[in-house]
């Protein structure tokens, strides 16, 4: 790929991305974005964890994940509590409903996975995960 395609290149899968993200949302019966659920996948993997641990695994801001664990117990689909030990620190936790949400959100990404992914071949979808993991660990190794 010459130099001048890596614009081309960025656009597109800031498109692609787009359009996956809306098209998921628009089968979605709730107003929960994308990194809402990853915070919620991210509790049913983990179990009980501090904001901030979560805020460092997904690459989010401290501040963001307030916003984004503020809806969350709003909606009753987390639980906070403080420790007992120390009264500053906080942990979430995922509530039944909130595992609800995640797995219908599953269900919702799979269709349009299907949807979507069906015009390329197995073998190309992985390809495409591999790639795009590659990219991911050089882009994280540099950010060390």
């Amino acid at each position: 790929m010459n130099e001048k395609n890596i614009f081309e290149l960025l656009h597109t899968i800031e498109k692609v991305s787009y359009q996956l993200v809306v098209r998921w949302q628009q089968r979605s019966d709730n107003d929960l974005g994308i990194s809402h659920i990853l915070v919620l996948q991210e509790l049913i993997n983990e179990g009980e964890s501090r904001p901030s641990d979560i805020a460092k695994k997904l690459n989010y801001t401290p501040a963001s994940l307030t916003h984004l664990s503020t809806k969350l117990t709003k909606q009753q689909l987390i639980e906070r509590r403080q420790a007992e030990n120390d009264k500053r620190t906080k942990y979430l936790s995922i509530t039944d409903k909130g595992r609800s949400v995640v797995g219908k959100a599953y269900n919702d990404g799979i269709e349009v996975r299907r949807e979507v992914f069906s015009h390329i071949s197995a073998d190309e979808q992985e390809a495409l995960l591999r790639i795009y993991k590659k990219l991911d660990a050089a882009l994280s190794n540099q950010d060390d």
